[in-house]
């Protein structure tokens, strides 16, 4: 079988009308030629049966045509489908080249995001260290700390009189320290004293930086959160850590700052002998305070 390219059956298919045509014409003026040919019937009769084996050759020939048109046409049939097949490659090429891109464009984005929000996390933990850094007490004592020893000073070293008002002369008496407050006069000593409101923005911070990692739609899962709050955790020094204690006991952090504190474990580095024992119920944290705890969400 010959085979032919498509320009050659293009120009085949465009040209068929033509030379059928031109055939059709020729046979008909062959046709007149013999109907006028100075002959009798019957010798016009035997010349045309001259003609037979002619006519078996042309309705072959036909027959040809046909078979060969059925074959032009399988052929552009074929060619069709190689272009669908094509065609359907280069889409699935075209489609996947734009899933790769989605997903790779669905990276970056989620990769911005992580960057926008530890942006914010970490110039958060910066005003944080800035606020421990301009704390400042002067004792009555005349004895004044700054930064990050003011925790253990007024804690433990400060000399502080009670602010309860009574007619009982033992309330007026010194004590040292937050320590001392708790463990003679109680919850209420610490309430009614004016040291925990240095750290009113210090606490506030500190409940807003957890606040921010609990909230952030950036951080899909429970892990990532933890992770984070794990560096502010690595911040904090041991009397830090015993003041954020009561702080989330108190009726300022029980509500809001207490359940972050539980659960992101933000006690797991206080040590257990420094709690104050104090005669009141203060209430008590989740063991999740205390040991890291993944939530049932």
């Amino acid at each position: 079988m010959c085979i032919i390219n498509k320009r050659e059956l293009v120009w085949i298919r465009n040209n068929l009308l033509g030379i059928m045509l031109c055939l059709v014409l020729f046979l008909f003026c062959a046709n007149l030629f013999l109907i006028f040919l100075p002959y009798s019937k019957e010798a016009r009769g035997t010349f045309g049966d001259q003609f037979g084996a002619v006519n078996a050759l042309f309705s072959g020939l036909a027959f040809a045509g046909l078979i060969y048109t059925i074959m032009l046409q399988r052929k552009d049939l074929k060619l069709q489908r190689q272009d669908l097949k094509l065609q359907r490659k280069e889409l699935e090429l075209t489609r996947k080249e734009m899933e790769e891109q989605t997903a790779e464009y669905e990276k970056q984005n989620e990769t911005l995001k992580i960057q926008r929000f530890e942006n914010t996390f970490f110039n958060m933990l910066s005003q944080f260290q800035e606020v421990v850094n301009n704390l400042s007490y002067t004792g009555q004592d005349g004895i004044k700390v700054v930064g990050r020893e003011i925790f253990k000073y007024t804690f433990v070293e400060v000399p502080l009189h009670s602010n309860i008002k009574s007619d009982n002369p033992f309330l007026d008496q010194q004590y040292i320290g937050i320590e001392g407050i708790l463990t003679y006069l109680g919850w209420k000593g610490y309430m009614e004293s004016d040291i925990p409101t240095y750290y009113d923005h210090y606490f506030r911070l500190f409940y807003r930086i957890l606040k921010f990692v609990k909230t952030s739609k950036e951080l899909s899962n429970y892990e990532s959160e933890y992770r984070y709050t794990s560096i502010l955790r690595a911040l904090l020094s041991r009397y830090e850590l015993l003041w954020i204690y009561y702080n989330g006991l108190s009726d300022y952090g029980e509500e809001k700052l207490k359940p972050l504190i539980e659960r992101y474990a933000m006690l797991k580095n206080m040590r257990d002998d420094l709690p104050i024992t104090v005669k009141e119920d203060l209430g008590s944290y989740a063991n999740s305070a205390f040991v890291k705890t993944i939530p049932e969400e």
